[in-house]
């Protein structure tokens, strides 16, 4: 039961939910609202006894995971406010859950909260995603088929040309029997300024129509990256329009810094409360849309929920940034929506994509992992959210240290998603490069989830099907080998490697570090049976 405690600082809702466990391992699942990493831990932990408060962003989950009992707490609904869970620990007893709806006032209705329980904390997820999913409304999705395409961003990044482009949009032709990409986006580095969307530089000399009407002749979708809610202070934008820009408590222009560098580097959050603003907004789409764009990558989102004063002082970043995206939606009613950098609870029934881990890179470092983590954990997203982006695969041999292994952990990433994206220019992909990129687009596997977990350690196996095969997929990020026996997760003695490809294999496989495999069951067993069935407490390991 939620119970609605005095708060002291307003606007604020603040409430309780009661629990009672007392146990030497404590459950906790806890999840971060937004693709950016505030913290590096994995998403399952165990409470210890010498820390008391352990905090969560959306849902939380705790529970004994030795008897196999959970609570789920979720908020449903972000209409003005997200919400903050606080699971809180007193003299080795799990007393309570604190929910926090920073924007909610006293006399407003706060966002609705779930609360569940159940023996399976990964059914509880579900659980939880599909009702988010029905009260916002969902489209029906197709996740059958990957989501295949090209975007210049990591092979180029902002110096990208219009000769670079058409090169690579030849390229696609020429091997659309091996990657048949279904989307080309232009990324950040055809405009002059933020904001300034229409105001080509010198790199980009021929008109954008033009450039997508090639796309799609090239029997493809033309796609294009912009950040709809901001605007740099050096743009034609911002000195024409200042005060469509929310403002801080002085009346100045509210700025962030971002990413571009100077004098493109600060950048103000426009009032979307503002008839006028939403009036632009709807226009700078309608306007590409009518040159023939179709798909649209909107960066920077959360800089959207800008603090500060709006037109509208009942209004709320959380309301504002809702009101912007609706304004988009109806524009474009038919045009594909991916959401960058956003929170994702007032996405959801909005946009149709959303990235669900930060920007990957091609060379090992610290991204690759923490990218393949922070969408992988996110697994209950997947199809029933939206569709969610785990940033592009790579394939690539050139401006690249990654190696095949490293390669096809992001593949498989792809794979896991459904969406299958590169960068990678294909006129110089050597054959083998060009089979991996093939496989990615053919191959999906469904119904994604856990095969087996562990405390304190990050999601590496998740079960579902390939083609209505029992399909296990393994990711060993790790530094050492890893030895998967098949008797450990229910399947059959023999299983084929489909992602290397290795073939059959028999009993077990060894997965190098840095390396993957995607394991389906034979064509002749026995489909549908759930994979990890066989291990016991929902297929758990536990400290």
């Amino acid at each position: 039961m939620v119970s609605p405690v005095l708060c002291p600082e307003e606007p604020c809702y603040r409430a309780e939910i009661k629990v009672d466990i007392l146990t030497p391992i404590v459950f906790l699942y806890s999840s971060v609202n937004n693709m950016t990493v505030s913290r590096d831990l994995p998403s399952l932990q165990s409470i210890t006894a010498f820390e008391s408060e352990f905090p969560s962003e959306d849902v939380i989950i705790v529970g004994d995971p030795a008897h196999s009992e959970f609570l789920l707490a979720g908020a449903v609904t972000a209409n003005r406010s997200l919400t903050f869970f606080t699971a809180v620990r007193e003299a080795r007893r799990l007393i309570k859950i604190r929910v926090c709806q920073p924007s909610i006032g006293p006399e407003e209705q706060p966002e609705e909260i779930l609360i569940l329980t159940g023996s399976d904390w990964r059914e509880l997820l579900v659980q939880y995603a599909e009702t988010v999913a029905g009260k916002a409304g969902v489209k029906p999705m197709n996740p059958a088929e990957n989501l295949t395409g090209y975007c210049t961003w990591y092979y180029y990044y902002t110096a990208v040309t219009a000769q670079d482009f058409q090169e690579n949009l030849n390229a696609l032709q020429l091997h659309r029997e091996s990657y048949p990409a279904r989307v080309v986006q232009i990324d950040d580095g055809y405009q002059t300024f933020m904001g300034d969307w229409f105001d080509q530089n010198g790199r980009w000399p021929e008109p954008l129509d033009a450039v997508a009407r090639r796309i799609r002749n090239a029997g493809m979708e033309a796609g294009i990256w912009l950040m709809p809610f901001q605007a740099s202070t050096a743009s034609r934008l911002y000195r024409e329009h200042p005060d469509w820009f929310v403002t801080d408590e002085n009346g100045e222009t509210a700025v962030s810094e971002g990413w571009s560098p100077k004098p493109d580097h600060l950048w103000a959050c426009l009032d979307t409360t503002i008839p006028a603003v939403r009036e632009h907004l709807a226009t700078v789409f309608r306007t590409f849309r009518a040159q023939g764009f179709t798909y649209f990558k909107m960066d920077g989102l959360g800089f959207a929920l800008k603090s500060g004063r709006r037109h509208d002082p009942s209004a709320t970043a959380v309301s504002a940034f809702r009101l912007g995206l609706k304004t988009i939606r109806e524009a474009v009613p038919d045009a594909f929506l991916l959401g960058c950098c956003s929170p994702y609870l007032p996405c959801v029934g909005l946009v149709d994509m959303c990235r669900v881990g930060p920007d990957t890179q091609p060379e090992w470092g610290s991204m690759i992992p923490r990218a393949l983590h922070c969408s992988m954990e996110r697994w209950w997203m997947f199809d029933r959210w939206f569709r969610a982006d785990p940033d592009v695969m790579f394939t690539r041999t050139d401006r690249t240290t990654l190696t095949p292994g490293e390669c096809r952990l992001t593949v498989l990433t792809g794979i896991l998603t459904g969406v299958t994206l590169t960068s990678d220019n294909l006129g110089t992909l050597p054959p083998e490069r060009l089979a991996l990129l093939r496989r990615a687009a053919r191959l999906r596997m469904r119904d994604v989830r856990p095969a087996k977990w562990q405390l304190n350690h990050y999601l590496n196996s998740f079960s579902g099907t390939v083609e209505g095969r029992a399909a296990l997929a393994v990711m060993n990020e790790t530094e050492q080998e890893m030895t998967v026996v098949f008797s450990d997760f229910g399947l059959p003695e023999g299983l084929e490697e489909i992602l290397q490809p290795a073939g059959m294999q028999k009993r077990r496989i060894v997965v190098p570090r840095h390396d993957a495999v995607l394991l389906v069951a034979p064509e002749s067993a026995v489909s549908g049976e759930t994979i990890g069935s066989a291990t016991g407490r929902n297929g758990s390991e536990v400290d």
